[in-house]
Formats: structure tokens, C-alpha cells, sequence
């Protein structure tokens, strides 16, 4: 994933990983986020 840009420095691949991962965790909370809210249905 980070050999497809080689011309990328160090500071910019730290960034894109840590951009992937929070776009990642943004994901999983809006997931539990709608488990919550429609699990509530009794």
C-alpha cells in the first residue's frame, strides 16, 4: 500500500495511515452507533 507512492515522504505516509485508520474507526463507531439506536425497539 505505502511502496504504490515511493516518492512520498515519511511525514506524508504517517499522515495517510493515520487518515485510513481514523476514516476506519469513523466507520465502525457510526456502525455500533446504528446497533444502538435500532436495538433499542421493544
Amino acid at each position: 500500500m505505502l511502496m504504490d507512492c515511493p516518492n512520498a515522504d515519511e511525514q506524508t505516509q504517517k499522515l495517510s495511515v493515520l487518515g485510513a485508520l481514523s476514516l476506519y474507526l469513523d466507520f465502525i463507531n457510526l456502525f455500533l452507533y446504528l446497533l444502538r439506536f435500532l436495538g433499542d425497539r421493544k
